[in-house]
């Protein structure tokens, strides 16, 4: 059975400097261990989960934003034991492995020197992490290089977005998606450049019609607007059940998607 632990639900510049609600990324378990966009709190959100970074086998970056790759080089440690043995596998964005205008490098050449494996991730391309596919697609953000995640897990299509604003091919390269993770910064009505507001994400959601849609990296304006009113209304608006997440919310896909709020 597939397992998500969402490690943080807050994103953007506020939720993460006042840590609103934790920007530990999130964690899927299948077979292999997946940590995806791990930023600040990572480390300490796995720990109180009991989590053990040692038995990571991936870390996914998704774009060179701090709320998404801060802990990376503490997860590539923790992967490699230490640094003791050479292990785990980065995927990452051409920003976070090379720098793209502002952004990165985001991970040192001694924290590359620990990987077993180092791969660009790129909209369009794929690979497999042992056996499971991983798919990287298009995002529209200011990191022009971001890419989203869609793992096809024995349980279904997971696919994980990421930043981005409202974009018809970023929303149907998520179609078949059994389980949509969808970045929501703002509230309704509080659209900025670069990403989702609810009204966007309901528009998402209608697209590519998952059979549960989850949301995550709330600003520090859809906190205070509440994260549950706007999922009601995204579920409302487009007949998909819709799950604010929240920090070390559990996720378990079998037959059913089960929910378990305190992360256990």
């Amino acid at each position: 059975m597939t397992k998500l632990v969402f490690l943080g639900t807050g994103g953007g510049r506020f939720s993460t400097i006042y840590q609103i609600r934790a920007t530990g990324g999130l964690y899927l378990m299948d077979g292999v261990n997946m940590h995806i966009d791990p930023g600040p709190s990572a480390a300490h959100q796995m720990h109180c989960v009991d989590l053990d970074p040692a038995k990571t086998d991936a870390v996914l970056v998704s774009h060179c934003h701090p709320d998404h790759y801060t802990d990376a080089e503490v997860m590539i440690e923790g992967m490699s034991r230490g640094g003791l043995k050479k292990r785990g596998t980065l995927l990452a964005s051409r920003s976070v492995l090379e720098g793209s205008q502002l952004h990165g490098p985001a991970i040192s050449n001694y924290h590359r020197s620990l990987l077993d494996r180092i791969e660009m991730a790129s909209p369009g391309g794929s690979t497999e992490i042992d056996g499971v596919k991983v798919r990287f697609t298009s995002t529209r953000h200011s990191d022009p290089t971001g890419v989203g995640f869609s793992i096809e897990t024995r349980d279904g299509l997971v696919s994980y977005v990421s930043d981005t604003e409202l974009d018809e091919r970023v929303a149907r390269e998520q179609e078949g998606s059994r389980l949509l993770i969808l970045p929501l910064t703002r509230p309704w009505g509080a659209r900025i450049p670069n990403h989702l507001c609810t009204e966007d994400a309901l528009e998402f959601v209608k697209a590519v019609k998952p059979e549960m849609a989850i949301l995550t990296h709330f600003g520090a304006k859809l906190i205070h607007a509440g994260a549950e009113k706007q999922a009601s209304m995204i579920e409302k608006g487009t007949g998909v059940r819709t799950v604010a997440a929240h920090d070390l919310m559990s996720v378990q896909l079998g037959k059913v998607i089960r929910i378990h709020r305190s992360g256990s």
